[in-house]
C-alpha cells in the first residue's frame, strides 16, 4: 500500500435547482473538506397533480440549462494535486430500477434522460463514455427506489454505498437500517450489500453523504476514502476501477487491509492458508477489527483493554475532540438567530499535528495545523438531520507530554488542564448567564425566582471538550491467517468499530483458492 495516498470525499452531495446561485459557496465548503469531490447534482423536482406530490424529471429545459452549469465548475475548477472534482448527477429512471449516480472521468458529459437501468447502461456503452453508475440506499424494496442485482455491470459499477444519511445497506437486520428516511423506509432483503457479493460480483464499498442540503462532507452521514497515487482525475478513476475505496460513518478512520499482500479491492489467486493484515488509524478510542469472509464473521480483534493512558512524561501523540452546539430548538426561541462562536486551542509546549474537520454545515472556519495554537469559528442553530440535534467539531492530534498544559478558550469562558488530565476525562461549558438574560426578555420572568436551576442549562448551547486518547488507543496493527479457506473464490472484508459508535468498511479481496 506505500505506493499509494489516502485521499477523502464526498461522492453524493445532491445539488438541486435552488443551489444554483450558490454554487462558489458550495465549492468553496468542498475545498475546505475534501481532496476530491463528484457532484451528484439532482434533476428531479416534486410536481404536484391537485394537491398530490410526486417526483419526477425537471423540465428538460431547465436541466439542460443547469447541467451546463454543473459541467462547467467541475471544468474550471478541477486543480490537479489540490482539489479534483468530476461533473455527476443522480439517475433514478422511473423509480424501479434503484438509484444511480452517474460520474464522468471527462468534462462535459451528458446527462442521459432514460427511465430504465438497461437502456443507461447501454447508452453509456454505446457512446464510449467514460462514466461510472454507482447504486446507492440498495436495500430499500427492490422494485421502488431499492437496487435489483439482477440488472448489473461491475464495470460501470464498480462499487457502492453501504451507508448514508439514509442509514446502512449492508444487510436487513437493523443494526443500522435503513430507518432514517419515512417514504421510503424500512429497508428490507433483495437488494443489500450482502446479497450482491454473495452473488460472486466484484463490489466495492463506499459510503457517502446523500445530503440535500448544499454541504459536501457533511459530518456523520459518510464519507469516501481512496487510495490512489495521485490526486488527479485519472489516477482517482483508475483506484475507482481497481475498487480501493473503502466508506467510513463519519469520522476519517484510516484502514489499510491486505490479503497475502494485495490491496483492498483486488482479486488474486492463492493457495493454501490465506494471511490478512490490517492497520487502522482512527479518530477516537478503537473498539474492534472485524473479519469477514463471505459475509461471515471469522475472526475479530477487540482493542479495548489493550492500552492504558501512557505513564511518564515522555512526548506522546494524542486525540482531543472539540465538540460544539445543542441549545434551544426554534419552537423554545423563535427567531433565534444561529450561535456564533469564535475560540482557540492552545498547547504552548507542544505542537497541532493535524486538525480534522466535522462539519456539518457552512459557516465554519479554523486555521490549519502547525505550531502550538489553533483558532477557530463555529455556527451553530436550528434543527440536525432528521431531527437531531445540531453540533459542529474539530478533532486536533497534538504532540505533547502529558505534564504540558492545554487551554481552551471560548466565547468568553476558559479551561485549562494538563494533557494527563484531558485523559482523564471530558468536560462542558454552557452559559447560563445568557439562558437567564433570554428568559428576562422574553418571558418577563425573574430567573432567580425559579424552582429550579435545570432549564438554565437545558437551554444553554454547550461545548464538550471530549475526552483525549492517546495514540495508543486510535492506532492498532492486526494479523490474521485463515488456516482452511474453502474452495473456489472467496471474498474477505473488514469492518473496524470505535468506542463513539463510529465505523469504517472497507472493499473486499477476492481470493480464487486453487
Amino acid at each position: 500500500m506505500q505506493e499509494y495516498k489516502l485521499f477523502w470525499g464526498d461522492s453524493h452531495t445532491n445539488i438541486h435547482s435552488r443551489h444554483m446561485d450558490d454554487l462558489r459557496a458550495i465549492l468553496d465548503h468542498a475545498r475546505a473538506l475534501l481532496d476530491f469531490w463528484p457532484i451528484a447534482y439532482y434533476p428531479q423536482e416534486y410536481r404536484e397533480e391537485k394537491g398530490f406530490r410526486y417526483e419526477d424529471w425537471l423540465e428538460e429545459n431547465r436541466v439542460e440549462r443547469e447541467w451546463r452549469a454543473i459541467c462547467d465548475l467541475a471544468a474550471e475548477n478541477d486543480r490537479p494535486g489540490e482539489f479534483v472534482i468530476f461533473p455527476g448527477y443522480e439517475w433514478q429512471g422511473d423509480g424501479r430500477w434503484g438509484d444511480h449516480n452517474v460520474f464522468y472521468l471527462e468534462d462535459h458529459g451528458p446527462l442521459i434522460r432514460v427511465n430504465s437501468l438497461p437502456e443507461l447502461y447501454r447508452e453509456i456503452r454505446r457512446r464510449g463514455l467514460k462514466a461510472f453508475a454507482i447504486p446507492h440506499h440498495t436495500a430499500y424494496i427492490v422494485g421502488i427506489r431499492g437496487k435489483n442485482w439482477d440488472i448489473y455491470d461491475g464495470e460501470l459499477s464498480p462499487f457502492a454505498e453501504i451507508y448514508s444519511n439514509h442509514g446502512c445497506s449492508e444487510s436487513d437486520e437493523e443494526w443500522i437500517g435503513l430507518r432514517a428516511n419515512r417514504h421510503m423506509g424500512p429497508g428490507v432483503s433483495g437488494g443489500t450489500i450482502e446479497e450482491a457479493l454473495d452473488r460472486g460480483y466484484r463490489l466495492g464499498i463506499v459510503c457517502s453523504t446523500d445530503n440535500h442540503t448544499g454541504s459536501p462532507g457533511f459530518y456523520g452521514s459518510g464519507l469516501m476514502g481512496c487510495y490512489a497515487k495521485a490526486l488527479t482525475r485519472e489516477a482517482l478513476w483508475e483506484a475507482f476501477s481497481e475498487r480501493r475505496v473503502y466508506g467510513v460513518t463519519g469520522d476519517r478512520i484510516e484502514l489499510s487491509f491486505t490479503v497475502e499482500g494485495a490491496p483492498m479491492g483486488s482479486y488474486i489467486h492463492h493457495r493454501g492458508p490465506v494471511h490478512i493484515e490490517v492497520d487502522v488509524r482512527g479518530c477516537d478510542a478503537l473498539d474492534r477489527i472485524e473479519l469477514l469472509r463471505n459475509n461471515t464473521l471469522i475472526a475479530g480483534y477487540f482493542h479495548s483493554g489493550r492500552w492504558s493512558v501512557p505513564e511518564g512524561d515522555d512526548r506522546i501523540l494524542f486525540k482531543l475532540r472539540l465538540e460544539v452546539g445543542w441549545g434551544p430548538t426554534p419552537e423554545e426561541a423563535p427567531g433565534l438567530p444561529p450561535r456564533e462562536w469564535e475560540g482557540y486551542i492552545s498547547v504552548p509546549e507542544g505542537r497541532i499535528v493535524s486538525v480534522e474537520r466535522c462539519w456539518r454545515s457552512r459557516g465554519q472556519w479554523s486555521e490549519g495545523p502547525g505550531g502550538g495554537t489553533c483558532r477557530f469559528g463555529f455556527r451553530t442553530g436550528g434543527h440536525g438531520p432528521e431531527g437531531k440535534t445540531p453540533s459542529e467539531a474539530l478533532i486536533f492530534e497534538i504532540e505533547a507530554r502529558p505534564s504540558d498544559r492545554v487551554e481552551i478558550s471560548l466565547e468568553g469562558k476558559e479551561l485549562r488542564f494538563t494533557v494527563a488530565e484531558a485523559m482523564k476525562h471530558s468536560r462542558v461549558l454552557f452559559f447560563p448567564d445568557e439562558v437567564k438574560a433570554s428568559i428576562r426578555d422574553t418571558y418577563g420572568l425573574d430567573p432567580e425566582l425559579l424552582p429550579r436551576d435545570d432549564p438554565f442549562y437545558f437551554l444553554s448551547h454547550k461545548a464538550k471538550v471530549h475526552r483525549a486518547v492517546p495514540e495508543a488507543g486510535y492506532h492498532t496493527s492486526w494479523e490474521h491467517t485463515d488456516p482452511s479457506p474453502p474452495r473456489g473464490v472467496n471474498h474477505y472484508r473488514v469492518r473496524v468499530h470505535q468506542r463513539n459508535g463510529q465505523v469504517a468498511w472497507s472493499s473486499p479481496v477476492w481470493v480464487e483458492n486453487l
